[in-house]
């Protein structure tokens, strides 16, 4: 069994925790409330750190323990230890749950990577678009100058159809 100390006494069974809480209204827990040797309130936290066998398991910390100069290093198990079969089956849940994670990072990879393929595939889309704008532009004008050349054909053939008759007349008028 291992020990811990409280500001007031020598803890023997670190998961029979029941004479440290002391009443408290309104606090989010099953537990009442504890203090650690700083007399500040220790909060009730979940074990969850990467390579603990206790993974899940509640325990009381000191509330100062980001500040290693103002801890006092209590530590207080609140929840009795796993057996053997729990920790394995936490072991190999989280080690599921890292797979899905690494299969989850690999898919929003593909998923970036195919979005930013689909904006180049979009700016083309567009580009393709102004030059089609652009050649049907360029096909209409040459419509239009087409029209205009048949129009300017038709008049020059009716000029000419003009000349030849008038030649014609000045000729058969002069053998007369």
């Amino acid at each position: 069994m291992s020990t811990s100390r409280s500001s007031n006494s020598l803890i023997n069974n670190s998961y029979d925790n029941s004479h440290l809480f002391m009443s408290r209204k309104n606090y989010n827990s099953e537990f009442e409330y504890i203090k650690c040797k700083c007399d500040l309130v220790a909060p009730c936290q979940e074990a969850w750190r990467e390579g603990t066998l206790d993974s899940g398991r509640r325990f009381f910390g000191c509330s100062q323990f980001k500040d290693p100069s103002k801890r006092c290093n209590f530590f207080v198990w609140a929840d009795p230890p796993y057996p053997e079969r729990t920790r394995e089956v936490i072991q190999y849940l989280k080690q599921k749950l890292r797979a899905k994670n690494e299969e989850l990072e690999r898919a929003m990879a593909e998923l970036s990577f195919m979005e930013k393929k689909m904006l180049v595939l979009n700016e083309e889309c567009v580009s393709l678009r102004c030059k089609n704008a652009e050649a049907e532009a360029v096909g209409k004008s040459y419509a239009e100058a087409g029209a205009m050349l048949q129009k300017e054909n038709k008049s020059y053939s009716r000029k000419k159809l003009l000349v030849i008759v008038v030649i014609a007349w000045i000729i058969f008028s002069l053998f007369k």
